[in-house]
């Protein structure tokens, strides 16, 4: 059975994607959402150094709160939309090192049964220089992974 599902959200359209299947197995389980929202702690780049490149610098508390108010929001207008649809859902925003690591410690700390997300079908350079989220909560994950390859 299926009581909990975890769909990890970036704020995309194409995250969003997953959302389709992720109702319909809440739907046909009676399961809840929980909708998550990872923010990595990164550098944002400020502008190109004289030499090409791009000088970078690590956000502040204020920039971090913000980010955090915003993914907050964002999450609860779809958890408002999921609820009219009488599936209980739950948010939470997460700051942490790896969305990857994120994702796979909430999924073990709410005992989800499975994981429900999309791909962004990176290759080749990308894929080296971002890695793969989907691939390391696939070996990471303590639960089955519902991957929604999209284009």
């Amino acid at each position: 059975m299926i009581h909990k599902i975890l769909v990890p959200l970036d704020g995309s359209q194409l995250a969003e994607q997953a959302l389709p299947y992720a109702r319909s197995l809440a739907q046909k389980y009676e399961a809840e959402l929980i909708l998550l929202m990872v923010i990595p702690p990164l550098s944002l780049p400020v502008l190109a150094d004289p030499y090409g490149g791009v000088l970078y610098k690590y956000p502040t508390e204020e920039e971090m709160n913000q980010h955090h108010q915003a993914a907050q929001t964002y999450l609860g207008d779809l958890q408002k939309s999921l609820r009219q649809q009488n599936i209980v859902t739950h948010i939470q925003v997460l700051e942490d090192a790896s969305i990857a690591d994120g994702i796979v410690g909430v999924a073990s700390e709410e005992a989800v049964d499975v994981i429900v997300k999309t791909t962004h079908g990176r290759s080749g350079l990308s894929r080296w220089v971002y890695g793969s989220v989907a691939t390391k909560v696939l070996q990471e994950a303590p639960c089955p992974i519902f991957l929604v390859r999209v284009k």
